[in-house]
């Protein structure tokens, strides 16, 4: 990467940081307030962002692209699901500051909704779920299944409490064993695996 390139994102780095740092803290953001705590000049701040609010929709940008590209990479065509819980789980370890707040805590809004819909969306198509069967109960039941799977997901990547090597052994039991064998065989919801 070029020096001018690493000096680009270390200079957007510290606006989004010290943005966000006030946006956690649910204080009034202003570009004086991001310059100070930044430690860059205002046309500096305006040579990267037309607006305050542009910071915000760029972290968001950034950590949706960031999604996508593991969600949707390679590794999905080929089935293995290990490696993208291994780079999200990296992902998330990088994104912390943001992701809590804005994915887990739902501060995000619009945003929170938009990134669990993309996972339950891939995690639907993965397991071959219809949940969108025509019959309100049954896309009902498969909505909170898979809701509840997502959440369960998130909380996991965001807290490390179980160690990465179980994740994905307790995650592809709760599936196989519990959850697509209910769906499939007490509640009729199609499974296409």
């Amino acid at each position: 990467m070029s020096q001018y390139l690493e000096a680009r994102e270390k200079t957007i780095e510290k606006i989004e940081q010290a943005y966000f740092g006030l946006y956690i803290k649910e204080r009034k953001i202003t570009v004086s307030e991001i310059c100070k705590i930044a430690g860059i000049h205002r046309s500096t701040f305006y040579f990267y962002f037309e607006w305050v609010d542009d910071v915000l929709n760029g972290i968001k940008d950034r950590l949706y692209k960031k999604l996508t590209d593991i969600i949707d990479s390679e590794d999905r065509q080929k089935g293995d699901f290990r490696q993208i819980q291994i780079n999200l789980r990296a992902m998330f370890k990088e994104e912390r500051y943001y992701l809590i707040p804005l994915v887990l805590e739902q501060r995000g809004g619009k945003f929170a909704i938009q990134y669990r819909e993309l996972i339950k969306e891939r995690f639907a198509e993965d397991l071959g779920i219809d949940y969108k069967t025509g019959n309100d109960v049954k896309n009902d039941v498969a909505n909170c299944v898979l809701s509840g799977m997502i959440e369960i997901m998130l909380y996991e990547l965001s807290s490390e409490i179980i160690p990465e090597e179980y994740t994905y052994i307790i995650g592809r039991g709760i599936i196989d064993k519990g959850v697509l064998k209910t769906l499939k065989d007490d509640l009729n919801i199609k499974i296409g695996r």
